[in-house]
């Protein structure tokens, strides 16, 4: 086992330095340049450099998907690192003492807090609930603008959020502080070149760039992991340009969110959130409501100009395809996205102005150089539910398909005329709201969304449509010879045991363990000749701890407590004694990417997969079988705490994300993807607790829609279920979610397991999570495992169920990396 748990070198791994090459190639990417009048690319050799995120620039967000890699490159780093001067030490070093004073009344506070708790499942979740905010620093002086003796400056924006808390609508957090207000007139007054740099895993309020005159350029950096730094002076000096584009649509002002004043606290009733807008998330409620934006989705400056031209839009069957030209018009090389949007055409139910179908990033042309690409969907991926008849369909008439290069620059490429109505899918209700939710739609469609004239059509018959009848018989699980014999031999109450996971407690001697991943399975099955696998949290990275004593035997025991960790017993014992063993060390350092609202930002499906791959590649050389990853909950509002984590606003961006690094990271031999939250984990103030009511149509068309062409592009081999309730009914145990829709309407195969915790004396019921088609109960316990076995015994539970949640258990354990299971 001495390979799997790392190498006792302390020099990086040419694994580690490949990886961190794309990394810094995927933070390049996915940067988006907002506002440029002349400030970029840099001219200056020496820069102004102030603000929160200079030095303690955030990599990643807080919580399970934090990563301890070897190093992270900050701004001022990346910024030095790339030849360019820093010229404001005085302003940084201040910042530091300030950030250290305050942090350590923040840590007294948290410890006193804690104090007298030894059961680390209390221990990391209430000191997680007390959330630090940085200082916003001193206000520039005279003395620094003369001290810095250069015309640039640039100002970092910084915020942090993370798991179990949801922003908030403060000075400090979505809104700037009166000293940061200050110095951004200081330092937009004072410097000929005034550049701001946002360092938050969502978004802020940027009503300030109206009333501060002289900032040039403007930079939406999100959390670019650990060559972040190095990555932003690729493109602040042009030596990469940007090609990132908006996953969210960024409002004029909080106010024009709708139902914004409701969500997570502001409602003030942290048991229910209402989904009142419906089908209108981001850019489907601006366009439809014709709301002006600041920015709109899919936008993206570059230091080159494009032109985007329609070839040919055609179809075969239900399939349109549009042959785009793109030419770079511009001075220096660059990449674009071109953007595929469809307007479908108004029935019985409201639709939305247009909704994005499809989407392509070129190569990187040279000035003059052109490239065609082909964009396609399918017509049928254009119907809307109605849940009336429970069916999705296409009303007849003109779909519009418009190209451009964000949601609002588009033109009309085309029309597809559907001569009549057409049913594509007859499912059943599913997830039905018990709450009566108001109808929310503009009063009449824009104006803009009329067949434009002159265009040509292209007609589809309904005819050649086929309606897909969904059969609700789950599809059977096939044991192979070897599943079956397994499973023969464990008795009723070894299968349950399979079914929950080994609990986060010291495993047993002679099970497989991996110290800081977030799981594993059943540990109690040795005998059987079932050795356990390791399941590590994600998305930002494989998180685990990263330096190992090993004590010879396969036994080993962690060097260092992880700073997420670092807390109570946990932090001042077990660092103490640590401290004090004298043993050989092995390393095994992962990479910490961009985080996904980055990833996203990049619209660059072909290089997710080579960053899924990269990922398979590191759990393949720690042993770890399971990444709990990709996570893709739609952005429904900036406030949410884990908006970093997720991709966008767009159901059709995050599926496409998502099932690019699902399918990169199987593609490297026994890892395996765990897709999350499914579903509607937007809100992480009270998410145990939370029911999310939402109209069956918004469910499907929104909150479900990505996860649906993930699992069906990528097959992931796992998914985990979230925390909250939907409708009241929590979706560990929600037998219409997972069962009805995932397994049958979607013929999903592959495991489902619950969120850690997520089934407990207070929240889901362990037992009825295998009737639900939920298979694996995590972290698992004794509690676990003593209601199912209960309701098997009392006929609520039947074996078949049992034995069909426990083979796909099997499956996975067999199919891991685990040492001495691996499957040639």
């Amino acid at each position: 086992m001495e390979n799997i748990y790392g190498a006792p070198s302390q020099e990086p791994s040419e694994l580690e330095l490949k990886n961190r090459a794309l990394a810094r190639k995927a933070a390049a990417e996915g940067f988006v340049l907002l506002k440029n009048e002349g400030a970029l690319p840099l001219k200056s050799e020496k820069i102004a450099l102030y603000g929160m995120g200079a030095r303690k620039t955030v990599k990643g967000g807080l919580g399970s998907g934090s990563v301890e890699e070897r190093y992270s490159v900050n701004i001022e780093d990346g910024i030095k690192n790339a030849g360019i001067e820093v010229s404001t030490q005085s302003w940084l070093d201040d910042y530091d003492a300030e950030y250290d004073s305050e942090y350590a009344a923040y840590h007294d506070m948290v410890e006193e807090k804690i104090a007298g708790l030894t059961n680390p499942m209390q221990i990391i979740p209430l000191a997680h609930s007390f959330v630090f905010r940085y200082p916003s620093g001193r206000l520039i002086t005279q003395a620094d603008i003369e001290g810095s003796n250069t015309d640039t400056a640039a100002y970092v924006l910084m915020r942090q959020a993370g798991e179990c808390n949801d922003r908030k609508l403060e000075e400090g957090d979505y809104y700037i502080t009166e000293t940061e207000r200050k110095n951004l007139e200081i330092m937009a007054k004072a410097y000929a070149h005034a550049i701001l740099i946002i360092n938050v895993g969502g978004l802020i309020d940027l009503s300030f760039l109206d009333e501060i005159e002289g900032i040039d350029a403007v930079i939406l950096f999100v959390q670019g992991g650990e060559e972040g730094g190095n990555a932003l002076a690729d493109v602040l000096t042009g030596k990469v340009n940007f090609s990132g584009k908006l996953a969210d649509t960024i409002p004029v002002k909080y106010e024009d969110i709708p139902f914004g004043n409701e969500f997570s606290y502001l409602g003030g009733d942290l048991d229910n959130s209402y989904y009142k807008e419906g089908i209108y998330v981001g850019y489907r409620y601006f366009d439809s409501f014709n709301v002006p934006v600041r920015y709109p989705f899919g936008y993206g400056l570059s230091y080159t100009t494009f032109e985007i031209k329609t070839e040919s839009v055609s179809v075969e069957g239900t399939k349109v395809m549009a042959q785009v030209s793109v030419t770079n018009t511009g001075a220096v090389s660059g990449k674009e996205v071109v953007q595929l949007y469809v307007s479908s055409p108004g029935g019985d139910a409201a639709k939305e102005y247009q909704s994005l179908k499809a989407f392509v990033k070129t190569d990187e042309l040279a000035p003059g150089a052109s490239q065609t690409i082909e964009l396609s969907f399918d017509l049928k991926d254009c119907a809307s539910y109605c849940e009336g008849s429970a069916s999705w369909y296409l009303d007849e008439g003109d779909y519009i398909v418009r190209i451009g290069n964000s949601s609002k620059d588009t033109k009309a490429a085309a029309i597809v005329r559907l001569d009549e109505k057409a049913v594509t899918v007859k499912c059943r209700n599913c997830c039905v709201p018990t709450d009566e939710l108001p109808e929310f739609a503009p009063e009449k469609a824009a104006a803009s969304n009329a067949c434009p004239c002159g265009m040509a059509v292209i007609e589809i018959s309904a005819s050649s449509i086929e309606t897909e009848v969904i059969d609700y018989t789950e599809p059977e699980f096939t044991e192979t010879e070897e599943e079956k014999a397994i499973l023969d031999s464990l008795s009723a109450d070894e299968l349950c045991e399979l079914i929950k996971g080994g609990d986060l407690q010291r495993a047993p001697e002679g099970s497989f363990e991996i110290h800081g991943a977030g799981g594993k399975s059943a540990t109690s099955l040795m005998e059987k000749g079932l050795m356990n696998i390791i399941l590590s949290d994600g998305p930002a990275g494989v998180n685990i701890v990263e330096e190992v004593f090993t004590f010879g035997s396969g036994k080993f025991a962690p060097a260092k407590v992880p700073e997420r960790y670092n807390w109570g017993i946990l932090g001042k014992g077990m660092g103490a004694k640590l401290a004090q063993i004298k043993a050989p060390k092995v390393y095994r350092y992962a990479t910490a990417w961009p985080v996904e609202m980055l990833q996203a930002q990049t619209w660059n499906a072909p290089l997710l997969e080579e960053i899924g791959k990269a990922v398979g590649e590191e759990m393949a050389a720690f042993g770890v079988s399971v990444w709990l990853a990709p996570a893709m909950n739609i952005h429904k509002n900036p406030l949410g705490g884990r908006t970093f984590e997720y991709y966008a606003e767009d159901p059709v961006l995050s599926g496409k994300m998502a099932a690019a690094i699902t399918k990169g990271v199987q593609s490297s031999g026994n890892s395996m993807a765990c897709v999350k939250h499914f579903a509607c984990n937007n809100i992480e103030d009270n998410r145990n607790g939370m029911s999310v009511n939402i109209s069956e149509r918004a469910l499907r068309e929104i909150y479900l829609k990505g996860f649906e062409i993930a699992v069906k592009e990528s097959q992931p081999k796992t998914l985990m279920s979230s925390y909250n309730q939907i409708n009241h009914v929590y979706t560990p145990n929600s037998h219409d979610l997972i069962a009805d829709i995932l397994r049958c309407e979607w013929r999903y195969e592959g495991l489902v397991m619950t969120d850690w915790g997520s089934c407990n004396e207070k929240a889901g019921r362990p037992e009825l999570c295998p009737a639900a088609g939920n298979d694996l109960i995590m972290p698992g316990g004794a509690y676990d495992k003593k209601c199912v076995m209960e309701a098997y015994e009392a006929g609520e539970l039947s074996a078949a169920q049992i034995r069909t949640c426990a083979a796909r258990v099997l499956r996975m354990i067999l199919n891991g990396n685990t040492p001495g299971r691996i499957q040639k």
